[in-house]
């Protein structure tokens, strides 16, 4: 009995964790004139304990995990009875604040080094690296950690000890507030940095990535490396983008690893290739679903939440943005995505199969199946005002450069400065600033049209009623409150992948903004005082004159899961070309093939334009109706970690 006894080892363990929570703000000062008001933002600070689980396999305690009042403590008791043994749990860290915490002080205290040999204890992030001084908690961000304590099992007889062992063990960390910018770069950007400092470059300016906040820039980096630094995460490749002001790693997709390789030299993979959009008669009654699901090795398509319709002028409005199989099945090899109006029988729609595609890229698909609207421009798009085109004769026909409004008769009367044009061969040009016309020589009528661009034969305009100016128009399409209501073509098939492959990690990634800028450049011929319509004066879009700027003005363009007024469903969308911008060398964008952005250039004539970056790397432009390729962009959260590798092709980092 004394014998066994004496090879066992009972250690009562009392592990306390406590978190102090530190701030130390600067003297707030407001200064106020008579005529003015100044406001001080409210903050927050919380960071606190949640969520424990205990892992399946460690013994019993004596007593369980147990977070305090206060939310800031754990204490718990174990008996480690034997070699072998363990207890091991993990807690979530939650930065309910609004300030960045900064870890200062991470010790553990009460372990009698004579006893290092016979018992150990490791704590760290659940990805596997340590807790260290200046980890960051960025405000909203959680993280969390992982507390083992074991009796070693490779020990000798010798090294047991003869009595029980009673051991209270405290372990601290301590969070306090960023006293520089610098101290808010996340473990994950400063080992980064670090280790790539010669070819990471640091971004000068301003940055948008969290919604409606605009701010310096302090920790983006931009990733010029000639390996273009790998990345396995979720199964997948990815090349690293630049890091977030939030403390994550933006990325864009990069194929599927081969034997655990990013090689450079892969082929053909499948995915969903979508074709150039185009006119869809959809009078027939059909099966429609919201959404979709796919199946690669039987080539199909499952419409998923069904309804059946038929297409007209009552019904359109409901039938956008849905997909169907043009029957009523609700499986398919083909499947079309309605995407416009083009008339009470025929829609706009891009057809999808399964098949080869560049191995860079999920698919095809093109940004809108429309593209005869601004509106069509966007990633996501509500009110479409669509080009008309009309061959003119020599009948005399009215023009104005502004309006009035009948309420009670619904009637539009042209007003201000007025020209009548009957040769429109010699006149087209002369109405620069007479762009609102009736099509008869009275100047009144219930639905207006706006010129934008005219030959000596015809000119494209927009029909308007209700009042609507084109000024109101255009707000309507680009940067009204409710402007994102459908899924753009691009977004739908983004939105289909992700639920299939990466769903199960979004909580490793961060909900960061994605720009759909649609800020106007210059207004061309949509401008009702001016405006040359015969010499392709188009509606330019601010990156028209191509900016590396990553400030995002609009809070409709500023894409994010948590921004109602341009909402993802899933956090990932496309990269951007100020992004693009600020990548040095167009080897590091070129996949062999082109493929989209998420901006836009111009809407010009007949047709809307966004950014795209051709089979070289260099940037290009291409309607939104053109079918490209697709690669996914997402960020990796400050949660996250690159757990091994060295970002080449042979040892990609492999993120956690």
């Amino acid at each position: 009995m004394r014998k066994k006894q004496n090879d066992q080892l009972k250690i009562s363990i009392l592990l306390f964790l406590l978190l102090v929570i530190g701030i130390g703000y600067a003297y707030l000062t407001s200064n106020l004139s008579i005529s003015g008001a100044a406001q001080v933002t409210g903050n927050t600070w919380d960071i606190h304990f949640a969520n424990i689980q205990i892992k399946s396999g460690s013994i019993s305690a004596s007593s369980i995990p147990t977070i305090d009042s206060n939310k800031t403590s754990i204490a718990y008791s174990v008996y480690l009875a034997k070699p072998g043994d363990y207890f091991e749990f993990t807690a979530d860290i939650v930065n309910a604040g609004t300030i960045p915490g900064i870890v200062s002080l991470s010790s553990l205290t009460g372990l009698d080094p004579q006893y290092l040999n016979v018992i150990d204890y490791s704590i760290t992030y659940d990805y596997g690296l340590p807790v260290n001084v200046n980890d960051i908690l960025n405000d909203g961000a959680t993280k969390t950690i992982k507390i083992r304590t074991y009796y070693k099992e490779d020990i000798t007889k010798e090294s047991l000890p003869s009595t029980n062992i009673d051991l209270n063990l405290v372990y601290n960390i301590q969070y306090v507030q960023a006293d520089t910018p610098e101290d808010t770069a996340s473990d994950i950007i400063q080992n980064l940095s670090t280790n790539n400092s010669s070819c990471f470059n640091k971004y000068i300016g301003e940055v948008t990535d969290q919604v409606g906040q605009t701010k310096t820039a302090t920790n983006v980096y931009f990733n010029n490396c000639s390996d273009k630094r790998n990345i396995i995460f979720g199964g997948f490749c990815w090349q690293m983008i630049r890091t977030t002001e939030t403390g994550g790693i933006k990325m864009i997709y990069n194929g599927e690893p081969v034997d655990g390789k990013c090689q450079s030299n892969r082929e053909y993979q499948k995915g969903i290739v979508g074709t150039t959009g185009d006119e869809k008669y959809l009078a027939n009654s059909v099966l429609y679903g919201r959404n979709f699901t796919y199946d690669k090795t039987n080539n199909t398509f499952t419409l998923v939440d069904t309804f059946t319709s038929t297409w007209s002028d009552s019904t359109y409005e409901n039938i956008i943005g849905a997909y169907t199989c043009y029957n009523n099945s609700n499986t398919c090899t083909t499947l079309y995505s309605i995407n416009g109006y083009k008339s009470n029988t025929t829609g706009y729609a891009a057809e999808y199969t399964i098949g080869n595609t560049n191995y860079y890229e999920i698919g095809t698909s093109p940004l809108n199946a429309q593209y005869g609207s601004p509106s069509k421009v966007g990633y996501m798009f509500n009110k479409t005002y669509t080009y008309m085109l009309k061959y003119l004769t020599s009948d005399p026909i009215k023009y104005g450069n502004s309006f009035t409004y009948d309420t009670n008769t619904n009637t539009y009367t042209l007003s201000g400065t007025t020209e009548t044009i009957t040769d429109w061969s010699t006149g087209y040009n002369t109405i620069n600033n007479t762009h609102y016309t009736c099509w008869n020589a009275s100047g009144s009528c219930n639905t207006i049209s706006y010129i934008y661009y005219t030959t000596d034969e015809f000119a494209t305009y927009f029909d308007m009623s209700n009042g609507i100016g084109i000024s109101d128009a255009i707000t309507e399409m680009l940067h009204a409150d409710n402007v994102n209501h459908y899924n753009s073509s691009i977004k739908g098939i983004i939105d289909t992948w992700y639920a299939k492959y990466l769903s199960s990690y979004t909580n490793k990634l961060e909900d960061i903004v994605y720009c759909n800028d649609r800020t106007i450049l210059d207004i061309g011929a949509m401008n009702p005082n001016g405006g040359n319509t015969y010499n392709y004066s188009w509606l330019n879009f601010k990156n028209f004159i191509q900016s590396t700027s990553l400030v995002c003005t609009n809070i409709t363009d500023q894409f994010a899961v948590t921004n109602n007024k341009a909402k993802l469903t899933y956090p990932v969308a496309l990269i951007t070309l100020e992004e693009l911008g600020n990548i040095t060398s167009d080897s590091l964008k070129a996949t062999g093939t082109w493929y989209r952005s998420l901006t836009p250039d111009y809407y010009a004539g007949m047709a809307a334009f966004n950014y795209a970056i051709d089979y070289d790397g260099s940037v290009d432009y291409t309607p939104a109706s053109e079918s490209g390729g697709v690669r996914p962009v997402v960020s990796l959260g400050s949660n996250s970690s690159i757990v091994s590798g060295t970002g080449s092709e042979a040892d990609p980092w492999i993120a956690g």
